[in-house]
């Protein structure tokens, strides 16, 4: 008599992940409310979300798709502590956006974004700030950070959601 395959839906089982709607929820926050012309709790908060973030991966470590995930999430933070709490964008990287806002300023948070505006020769760990730009990305400024983030949260998607098969037992 021959195995029976079929089709099953693998268990979520993921620790701590109701953080990361918490995480995403403050970047929201960092980004969108008015929270004054000081953005030292701007800068605050976005720690703090990545800082979420490390601890639901470190929680999952052991899940591939999450270690991707955590490594994106450790490519955006390396810079982002770095260089005060917030993302790097050189002003030319801004440009080619076409999103320069009339008050950007060097050193400054970047209205409507995750960015501080910093020159290219002031900014740490520049290749992993937000230097690549496209129109497909709804903040049209990225990083390589953003882009495995991005890659690991689709994998585990991928890997939570789409059935595998199952082989029944003889």
């Amino acid at each position: 008599m021959g195995a029976r395959w079929r089709l099953r839906f693998p268990d979520v089982e993921l620790r701590l992940a109701g953080v990361v709607p918490a995480a995403l929820a403050i970047q929201l926050i960092a980004i969108f409310a008015d929270l004054g012309s000081d953005d030292l709790f701007r800068r605050i908060l976005f720690i703090a979300s990545y800082l979420l973030l490390i601890v639901f991966v470190l929680a999952n470590i052991r899940r591939p798709s999450v270690a991707l995930f955590g490594v994106g999430v450790l490519l955006n933070f390396l810079p982002i502590i770095t260089n005060g709490g917030l993302m790097p964008i050189t002003p030319e990287t801004l440009l080619k956006t076409g999103d320069v806002p009339e008050d950007a300023r060097i050193g400054e948070w970047v209205e409507g974004t995750k960015d501080v505006l910093l020159e290219r020769d002031d900014t740490r760990l520049y290749f992993f700030s937000d230097r690549l730009t496209s129109d497909l990305s709804p903040s049209r400024a990225f990083s390589i950070g953003d882009v495995v983030l991005i890659v690991g949260a689709v994998v585990l998607l991928l890997d939570l959601l789409l059935p595998r098969p199952y082989r029944a037992p003889l």
